[in-house]
């Protein structure tokens, strides 16, 4: 669990990167997909570090930083894209 958790946190930001890199090289189609993609993640990462602090030696283990809230996935997104400035 500790391990599918650290790695679910990693893929959000991975998610997140490959919608921009849709968004600036034209191809906006793929990014809602993306970012979706990056939501579940985001779902996974919560379930996998709520099992770890549930056990109780997961609970003495040095957690990865928690993501930010799920809104900001998009929130952030949107303030970047340059068709929202």
């Amino acid at each position: 669990m500790y391990g599918a958790g650290r790695l679910e946190s990693r893929n959000i930001r991975e998610y997140e990167t490959a919608a921009r890199f849709a968004r600036d090289c034209g191809c906006e189609e793929f990014t809602d997909c993306l970012l979706t993609m990056a939501e579940v993640e985001w779902e996974h990462e919560t379930y996998f570090r709520s099992r770890v602090l549930a056990h109780s030696l997961g609970r003495r283990l040095s957690l990865w930083p928690p993501p930010p809230p799920k809104e900001t996935i998009r929130e952030s997104f949107k303030k970047e894209s340059p068709t929202s400035k």
